[in-house]
């Protein structure tokens, strides 16, 4: 891999800045200092340095983000912010999102550029949960909760699979599923005459947002990783 390609994965930073970089001999490889911006470097065997700080190279990146209302699941589009463009880093490693979330639900959102762990984790096979608390504008019937463990059936063409309501408030509920069609956990609810008015996701895959803000975003840690990937 060539050393300014290197440099922007790991620093985060642009191809012109960490040239900059490079040409100031802040840069060694393996104790040497390279002034070359294409320099090959080997990213398994090869120690490279910046500022005398050992950069370790991550082939792929996974972020998670308390999403924002406003922001579209998309890397394009031509009338709403996306969330790829609210994180400088979203756009660096053109990342994409782990399934979507509707622009105006919050909530826990995974990002990576890894195509083979997104195809998992949303594969209705894989039975990944995901856990929303819903907000309703009229009271939640007790009743719903055995008609949810049944699944619903929304129309013709799709019967939800069971899933498990607990209802929190009189018009709050807390939905665990394994599948995300579009809109589902609203259209679950107008099955029955309730529209919700705010939607958020508590859980995707075992992570949580609890210490994330609206809108904050972190790294994923080894262990988190780790788990997503163990199958």
């Amino acid at each position: 891999m060539r050393l300014d390609r290197f440099l922007a994965k790991t620093l985060g930073e642009t191809r012109t800045t960490v040239k900059k970089y490079i040409r100031t001999k802040k840069v060694t490889v393996n104790g040497e200092v390279i002034i070359s911006d294409g320099f090959q470097v080997d990213t398994i065997n090869d120690v490279v340095a910046f500022d005398g700080e050992v950069l370790q190279y991550e082939e792929f990146q996974y972020y998670l983000i308390n999403k924002p209302e406003g922001y579209v699941c998309a890397n394009e589009d031509n009338v709403n912010p996306t969330i790829i463009s609210f994180a400088p880093e979203f756009m660096m490693y053109k990342l994409h999102t782990v399934g979507r979330l509707d622009k105006d639900t919050t909530g826990a959102l995974l990002l990576t550029n890894n195509g083979k762990l997104t195809h998992q984790l949303i594969s209705p096979k894989k039975n990944v949960e995901k856990v929303y608390l819903a907000t309703t504008d009229l009271p939640i019937k007790g009743e719903l909760v055995a008609r949810f463990a049944r699944g619903i059936k929304i129309d013709e063409d799709f019967t939800t699979l069971p899933a498990t309501l607990e209802i929190v408030e009189s018009n709050v509920g807390r939905v665990t599923v394994v599948e995300g069609k579009f809109h589902q956990i609203k259209r679950m609810f107008q099955a029955f005459g309730l529209n919700v008015v705010k939607l958020h996701r508590e859980q995707f895959a075992g992570l949580r947002v609890d210490d994330l803000e609206i809108g904050e975003y972190r790294k994923l840690e080894h262990d988190e990783i780790n788990l997503l990937i163990k199958d």
